[in-house]
């Protein structure tokens, strides 16, 4: 195979790569590494078919034009990297390319086909290697995957320099006169195709990880839904910390919350379950996980060192929800809600999510059959419920506003000092 035919290969495989991630792009424009791979396989694939049209076309547009355009080709790759993990292009990114296009300013350089070679395979082999460095920088996900993409990313800037030292070395005139210059085209083409595979693996990974979130997420508030409690729950009795040797799981449901919705409209009732789930997430903070069990039905588990811990916890979300107000829609009325809440406690060595569950609603029933707006702590045993102090007893349909408020945001102090 000669330099021109593994050229003319090399140029149609980016060139195809290119259509087929644009494609993709356009299907899904929320995928912005996907376009933005697809033009940086676009503008290689087009810059190697400009060189290898040497002599055909002017110099100045095959050497300035085609060896530019595969050296922004890389720098598309690099932003799409870091495009994939949530963060913003550098401006250094362009030094490769900058640094070709200045040099091609010195005469002794563009004069000579071997000082060009040099110049763009070490410029080259810089955005290789500051691809790798985005790709190992990157997340902790798909770390396998990562390490193989960055290897072959070495792979490519060594043969790049190795073909810049042969260049210096040789000094040829031109390509036919450069040294194993097939077989570096040859091992680009396959550098190319485990890129792109491997670039496909972390493509994958992360479409599968936004699933995975999908599903086990509510789509109105954002919360674990019932499937991502199960998970979580058997995930944390794996890994109960020693201090904390009990599992904890508190049951809240909104009082009254149909008339809300038959009052005010499902809009409002949506706006109350997501602000409820926003006073719930900042009380617990990082002590246990949070979910929605389904309608106005929520649910914690956390690590307690005791039922003590459960319940200032418990009683912290809920006087911070009594002091918190939701303005109505469309007008100047503000209401307050309440929550009732049930709380198990068991060992994490004998927890049981079925039947805690069943604990946990019977001390909600009983939150409730005593005026709502209040936290009670159930046993296993059928008539040990210890209802949990509350001050005041939930307000009726007919008196959902005017409640006077804390400040917004404000959160209670949990049992012990904590906040």
């Amino acid at each position: 195979m000669d330099i021109s035919t593994a050229m003319l290969l090399w140029a149609t495989e980016g060139t195809t790569l290119a259509v087929l991630m644009v494609a993709a792009w356009l299907h899904d424009r929320s995928q912005t590494v996907t376009g933005l791979w697809g033009l940086g396989f676009g503008m290689h694939g087009l810059g190697i078919a400009l060189v290898g049209l040497r002599g055909v076309i002017p110099d100045s547009i095959s050497i300035v034009v085609g060896n530019g355009l595969v050296l922004f080709g890389i720098v598309c790759w690099s932003i799409g990297i870091l495009a994939y993990d949530g963060k913003r292009p550098h401006i250094w990114l362009a030094i490769p390319l900058a640094l070709w296009l200045a040099m091609l300013c010195v005469p002794s350089i563009m004069a000579h086909f071997w000082a060009r070679t040099v110049t763009f395979q070490l410029c080259a082999s810089l955005a290789y290697l500051m691809l790798a460095y985005y790709v190992l920088k990157g997340g902790p996900d798909s770390r396998l995957a990562r390490l193989s993409f960055a290897g072959v990313v070495w792979i490519q800037a060594g043969s790049m320099i190795k073909m810049a030292f042969d260049a210096y070395r040789f000094r040829p005139d031109g390509f036919a006169q450069m040294p194993n210059v097939t077989t570096f085209a040859v091992s680009n083409i396959f550098c190319l195709v485990a890129g792109i595979l491997l670039g496909a693996r972390l493509l994958m990974a992360r479409a599968e990880q936004r699933l995975h979130k999908l599903a086990i997420s509510d789509p109105l508030t954002g919360a674990l839904n019932r499937r991502g409690l199960l998970d979580r729950f058997n995930d944390m009795c794996r890994r109960a910390p020693p201090a904390k040797p009990l599992m904890a799981l508190v049951i809240f449901d909104l009082d009254h919350f149909k008339q809300i919705n038959d009052r005010y409209g499902h809009s409002m009732g949506d706006k109350v379950l997501v602000a409820f789930c926003r006073v719930a997430q900042a009380c617990l903070g990082e002590r246990g996980t949070f979910g929605r069990m389904g309608g106005e039905e929520f649910a914690c588990l956390m690590h307690v060192s005791g039922a003590a811990e459960a319940s200032g916890i418990t009683e912290a979300i809920r006087l911070t929800l009594k002091h918190q107000e939701t303005a109505v829609q469309g007008t100047d009325q503000t209401i307050c809600v309440t929550v009732s809440a049930g709380i198990s406690v068991s060992p994490v060595s004998k927890a049981d999510l079925d039947q805690m569950l069943l604990i946990a609603d019977r001390a909600l029933y009983a939150a409730k059959a005593a005026g709502r707006n209040r936290a009670a702590l159930a046993s296993g045993a059928e008539s040990d419920i210890a209802i949990i102090a509350g001050s005041d007893r939930s307000p009726a349909p007919d008196s959902l506003q005017g409640t006077e408020t804390l400040a917004r945001g404000q959160v209670v102090p949990l049992a012990g000092g904590r906040a």
